[in-house]
């Protein structure tokens, strides 16, 4: 079979470029795949053709306006294009990595401020995403939480397929000493939460969280600006209790040196970190706002909170800081659901609708 990928970056440290790194590498195996995208920064296999699109670089949104233009002037003949959101307006398959239209509503009803090309342009980017989920022959969601925001949000409830992003395999080799020193935490027998990624989605909830609960530091990971979120630290007299450790090439370390993740998302299609730091072991808060929850089994493999809101995030933090046994229990538990579904599983089942795109 000749498969295409569509993407803006071929990057595994993005969720949606990493995605595709895990498939191709598995599909590649055993098919003809090339991979289309603005940039590569991540090892392709050796007999997968790459294809640059030549979109604007700059701001996100001008990539994002000028890709599926730029994509169609390099445009090959395949079976199967599979694309990763909107990024042309004809593809055979889409992953929704997100339905756009109800992220800007969960940001809206979080007064969470979005930058100025998604509030002048993000209309017209939903309109195009709407378009390709309803004239594309598969779209594959990666929850059933977004299967449910693409009927209700573009009418699109034909031919979706429900399948869930997989879990890495990781090597614990790094002591927690270790990776602490690395990363500059100070020495002492507080409990160390992680927040890693978009710091929109929820860091200011788990700051919030984190200054209600004593004893608790909180580990910061990621490219987001840390000035307007250290000011608010400073107003929550957390300043002290903060390691501010910004964007990591790998953030192994991360996982190694907390005692728990702490994701208090308003908004995760799946959310690849919380896979990241079951697969390390580590226990998880996460709410029910992220897809990844479908997988989880509240009190036994993580600990699920109804909503994103600072009390109720406060409540599971507290619970999990004050016992040591119980974070054991559920980082163990995640751990296995971490090793029974793995990315070949997803390599298997997207392939299944690739064939009935082009069967064999």
């Amino acid at each position: 079979m000749n498969i295409a990928f569509v993407v803006h970056h071929y990057d595994r440290s993005e969720g949606t470029g990493g995605y595709v790194v895990e498939l191709v590498h598995r599909l590649a195996e055993q098919h003809r795949v090339t991979v289309y995208a603005r940039s590569f920064r991540a090892p392709v296999p050796p007999d997968v053709e790459i294809v640059r699109v030549h979109a604007f670089g700059g701001p996100s949104y001008a990539t994002v306006l000028t890709f599926p233009w730029a994509f169609e002037r390099v445009r090959q003949t395949h079976d199967v294009v599979h694309a990763q959101g909107w990024v042309t307006n004809t593809a055979d398959v889409v992953t929704a990595h997100i339905v756009l239209h109800a992220w800007r509503q969960a940001a809206r009803a979080a007064g969470v401020r979005t930058p100025p090309g998604e509030r002048f342009l993000g209309g017209v980017v939903e309109r195009r995403e709407r378009a390709l989920v309803r004239s594309v022959p598969h779209v594959i969601a990666p929850s059933e939480k977004v299967r449910d925001e693409l009927a209700a949000s573009y009418g699109s409830t034909r031919n979706t397929h429900v399948i869930a992003h997989g879990f890495s395999k990781v090597s614990n080799t790094a002591t927690t000493a270790d990776a602490r020193a690395r990363l500059r935490i100070p020495e002492s027998p507080e409990t160390i939460a992680l927040y890693i990624g978009d710091a929109r989605k929820g860091l200011r909830p788990a700051m919030h969280a984190v200054a209600r609960v004593p004893d608790v530091r909180l580990l910061v990971v990621g490219h987001s600006p840390s000035r307007p979120y250290l000011a608010e630290a400073r107003d929550l007299r957390l300043a002290g209790r903060i390691t501010w450790a910004g964007p990591l090439p790998d953030p192994t370390d991360a996982f190694h040196a907390a005692d728990l993740l702490l994701h208090p998302t308003i908004y995760d299609a799946f959310g690849l970190v919380v896979a990241e730091a079951m697969s390390h072991g580590l226990p998880v808060i996460v709410p029910r706002t992220a897809g990844i929850s479908e997988l989880i089994e509240h009190d036994h493999s993580g600990w699920i909170t109804e909503d994103s809101g600072v009390e109720i995030t406060a409540a599971a933090l507290r619970r999990l800081a004050s016992d040591h046994t119980m974070r054991q229990r559920l980082g163990t538990a995640g751990r296995e659901i971490a090793a029974r579904r793995t990315w070949d599983h997803v390599a298997e089942e997207t392939l299944a609708v690739y064939e009935r795109v082009s069967p064999r």
